[in-house]
């Protein structure tokens, strides 16, 4: 009876090692992941600023395309009026 309790109390021992072995483990990947977590954060407001800029960019590029098309519509009016005059000199 005796053997049988010290059996268990190493058998106890040595899946209290590895119960302690897998808690430092999970406990050393919780900081990485905790570490990653943190990272990622920087990254997505990293990402939120930069998608901002391109939406700003964007709307630049909008106003820029409109004026370009302003006065290419008033260059086409002038172009037009010139020759009209040109044809009424004739």
């Amino acid at each position: 009876m005796r053997a049988n309790i010290v059996a268990k109390e190493e058998t106890f021992k040595n899946h209290k090692e590895e119960v302690d072995n897998i808690t430092g483990w999970v406990n050393r990947h919780r900081k990485e992941i905790n570490e990653m977590s943190v990272d990622m954060r920087l990254v997505l407001k990293r990402l939120d600023r930069l998608e901002k800029k391109v939406w700003e960019q964007k709307d630049t590029i909008d106003t820029l395309e409109g004026i370009i098309e302003n006065q290419q519509t008033w260059m086409t009016r002038i172009r037009s009026c010139h020759c009209n005059e040109g044809a009424n000199d004739s």
